[in-house]
This record gives structure tokens, sequence and C-alpha cells, in this order.
């Protein structure tokens, strides 16, 4: 694909001589982190050059996501020659009508991976973050026309359309640029074909745009992966004029599609109606049919591990030789923490309070919570499970600042390993029933068996706001109260866990 080719060498006339630049000379990205915000930083160079071409703040204290953004946004820049601040207009044009050429005339899996991993996406939004950047005139007509040829790429992925490739491609031959003032998100400049007819990826680029000024990384991130599948399915829908039919057959076909359950396909209609009540507030659409349509009466298949079946899992996770991996299942035994929970906690959220060590599930920084009831402090009980305090607070210690992650994974990467290593080596014969989230049943109903307080069972699992409780009694002692109960609970081992008996985990 033309797009991510390394060796690409473009002519630039520099200090009145012709010089051959190869993209494969640029350095290795440096990464930096500022003193007092925290947040990282990627500069670009030639190699053996001490300045540098461009400076791009990433707006995240977190590290791996500082990498990962920062290698994504360099293959970009080089990949657009926007690594090259002395490449000329006609250079630039040049380079763009080659890749326009690529995306019409190769096969669209050349650059195209379907909905898990969009690369014209996923390019366009760090155009988007380059554009934020200082750049030259010529480059920033460049990134405004390399959007438009990437939203006509995707209309040939998504629709077969190739008239818009083949409109762009007209347009450089003759010399006329009429989209250097376009924005790809921006109405006003939508041809006379699209004020008629909106496609949902037209209305996904907008919404977006909009709202990404105010939702963090990972809400980006869920709302992003969602509207990738939702795109297979609205596939042809105008939502200028759709229709209750159309709309009840979208979610018909997700559920026919056999890749979803009913509590997924609800999640994606609650965003797909967030879309579209947003785009006919707005005036982009003059009615809204996605009302009322999800599924009826669906309930989670989650339960609770039986006692056997967590003393198995529990042994399973102590033979894990990953000590990170370990103490992250002994830890979500032991707090009934979401995995999303855990796995974001840095160093500095591993605190003292009232003698207990507790970890404290907060959306400071770049985290996120699912409600404001979510954040509070959970006391580690020493000895639950095997649980040893000391190797944890030795494995912190050991971490080299306050904002590294103490589990050192990610979301994605600590359930699957829960549950494809840990449950397929525990519970070899398992069902669906039993995942990762069974530890928040199995905890509920623990403690509802060892007779702790339903307020205090909300206390731990994040499900009513400790601020009320921290009010009523003072932090330190509703600390202790908590640790008590917590301890209470996990000490009756010789409790048969009944997995029909929840307490409040159908907010979970």
């Amino acid at each position: 694909m033309i797009v991510m080719n390394d060796n690409i060498t473009t002519q630039r006339s520099l200090k009145g001589r012709s010089k051959s630049l190869s993209l494969s000379r640029l350095a290795a990205p440096q990464l930096v982190r500022r003193k007092v915000s925290g947040r990282y930083t990627v500069r670009l160079r030639e190699i053996g050059s001490t300045y540098s071409l461009v400076s791009l703040g990433l707006r995240t204290t977190n590290k791996q996501e500082a990498v990962k953004r920062m290698i994504e946004v360099a293959q970009t820049a080089k990949a657009f020659l926007l690594d090259n601040p002395q490449a000329t207009s006609s250079e630039l044009n040049e380079h763009l009508k080659s890749m326009a050429l690529s995306f019409l005339t190769d096969k669209v899996e050349s650059f195209w991976s379907g909905i898990e991993v969009d690369h014209l996406g996923d390019t366009a939004a760090n155009l988007k973050t380059l554009a934020l950047r200082a750049m030259t005139i010529d480059q920033q007509t460049h990134i405004a026309k390399s959007l438009e040829v990437l939203k006509a790429a995707a209309e040939r992925v998504h629709h077969g359309d190739t008239q818009p490739l083949l409109s762009i491609i007209a347009s450089m031959d003759g010399r006329a640029d009429p989209l250097a003032h376009k924005s790809d998100a921006s109405p006003a400049f939508l041809s006379e074909k699209q004020r008629d007819r909106l496609e949902f990826d037209d209305l996904s680029v907008m919404y977006i745009d909009e709202h990404k000024v105010n939702l963090k990384p990972a809400t980006l991130r869920d709302i992003q992966s969602a509207h990738k599948s939702l795109t297979v399915f609205a596939k042809g829908i105008n939502w200028k004029s759709h229709t209750r039919a159309e709309v009840a057959a979208l979610r018909d076909a997700m559920r026919d599609s056999g890749k979803y359950a009913d509590a997924t396909v609800n999640k994606m209609l609650a965003k797909l109606c967030a879309l579209i009540n947003w785009a006919c507030q707005n005036g982009h659409i003059d009615h809204d049919y996605t009302k009322g349509l999800k599924v009826k009466g669906v309930k989670s298949t989650r339960r609770a591990f039986s006692k056997d079946e967590l003393e198995k899992v529990v042994t399973a996770i102590h033979e894990e030789s990953e000590g990170h991996k370990r103490l992250f299942g002994l830890i979500a035994v032991i707090t009934g923490a979401r995995c999303g929970e855990l796995t974001q906690l840095t160093k500095a959220d591993i605190i003292k309070e009232a003698d207990h060590i507790c970890i404290d599930i907060n959306d400071e920084n770049d985290k996120t919570i699912k409600t404001a009831s979510s954040a509070r402090l959970i006391p580690l009980t020493d000895g639950a499970h095997g649980f040893s305090l000391k190797e944890f607070q030795g494995w912190v210690q050991a971490l080299p600042s306050d904002d590294s992650l103490v589990f050192k994974v990610s979301r994605d990467t600590a359930s699957h390993w829960f549950n494809k290593e840990i449950l397929s080596k525990a519970l070899p014969n398992r069902t669906g029933d039993l995942v990762l989230h069974s530890l928040r049943h199995t905890l509920a109903t623990s403690m509802k068996q060892a007779d702790i307080s339903e307020s205090t069972a909300q206390d731990v699992l994040g499900h009513r706001s400790q601020s009320i409780t921290f009010g009523l009694y003072g932090k330190a002692r509703s600390v202790d109260n908590i640790a008590k109960a917590l301890g209470q609970a996990l000490s009756k081992s010789t409790v048969e866990i009944d997995s029909g008996s929840e307490l409040s985990v159908n907010r979970a």
C-alpha cells in the first residue's frame, strides 16, 4: 500500500540545489514527558539533525498509550510527507494523487482490515492531530485534501462508490484545487448528492468531531468501536429519509449475525440512538426513528462461581508465573473491582487509609469510571485466598513513577488472560456464564451470605457514592468498616456460594 511505504522518495529543492530525501532517514521518534503536566510529547527529526521537524502533544500521561500514539502519528506523518516542511505544493499533490490512484485501483483488502482495524479512520484521526500543530500553508492544504481522499476511499470500501475518488483524481489532473478549504466533517461543503443523502459514516464523523473535546480517551474509543460495528449494518440506509422498518431491520441483522449477544445489541443500539438523536436535534436530519427498539427482557447470563469453582480458579491464578498477572487475578477476586478499574490503576492509586492499604478507583487524569458512584476506596484483605499484601506492596514500591500502571496490562489483555487461560485451565468444561466479571457476582453473594449490610456491599462494588458514606462517618471509619466487612465475607470459605443469589450486581 502506498500510504505506509517507507521507501518512497521525494525530490525537494534545498538552498538552491536538488536533494533526494528518503523517508527511511527519519530518526526514531523521541518521547518527552513534560515536568509540570506529566503529559507526553513526541518529537520527529531527520537522522543527524538536532532540531525537530514536528513536535506533537499526545494528550496523555499514560506512557504505554503515548508510545502507541507516537508510533501511529509518526507513521502517518511519514506516509503523507508531513515530516518534510520543505516539500512543495506540487510534490505533495503528486504524492496524494498516487495515494488516490492506489485507493481506487488496489484491492480493498490492501488498505482495509475490517471492523476492528479501521486504517482509514485511524489515519484520518492522526491527520487531524497533525493539523493542530505548526504546519506550513502547503502542509495544511495537503492535510485537508488528504482527509477528502480518505473519505472518498471509505465510500468505495463501505458502499462500492468510486465516483468520489474519480472526481478527486480528475481535479488533480486538471490542476484544479476544489478541496483545499473543505472539511470532511462540515455539512456546509457536502455535495448536492450528499445533501440529499446522509450515510452513517457522515454522521459519525460529525458527531465524534463535535464531542471528542469533552470525551476521555477510553470513552472515545468505545464510541468509535461501536460506530465501526454499526457501519456494517447501517450500510445503504439514507438517514435523511430513514424509516422505522430500516432501523428495526438493522437491529435484526445484528442479532441474526451471531456475533453479538442481545445485551451487546442493546448497547450498540444505545450508541446509535444517541447519534441519531444528536443529528436530529442539530438539524442534520429531520426525524429519529431509533427509539424503543432495544431487545426486551434481556438479562445477564453471568453467574457467581460456586465454592468449588472458585477454589479451582484461585489455584490456577496462583500457578501463573507472571507476577503482575497473578496479583491482578487475586485482587480481582478479593475486591470485586471491574477489569477496567484495575488495569488503569497507577502507583499513585495505591494509598494507605486508616492503617489499611487500599486501591483508589477514580477518574483522575485520563482514567475513566462507569458512573460517579464507581469512585471508591477498597481496602485489600491480607491473606484472603492466599493474597500477600507484603508481596503486592513490594511490587508497587518497585514501580518507577507515580503514573506507572500497577498491572502493566490493558483491559482487553487482562480479560483475555483470565477468560481464555485461567478459566480454560481451571474449568475446562465451563459454559459461557462464567467470565472475569463473575468475580463481582461471587463477592456480592459472599457478602450477602455473611450478613453484610447492603449499603456496605454497595460501597465495595461501587453502586453508591462513597462521598455519602465518608460524609456520614468520616473516611477513616468508613474504610475500617469496609475492611471489616470484606474480611468477614472472605473468611467464610466454608459457605456454599449460591450462584442464584446476587446483591445489586445487575448494575455492574
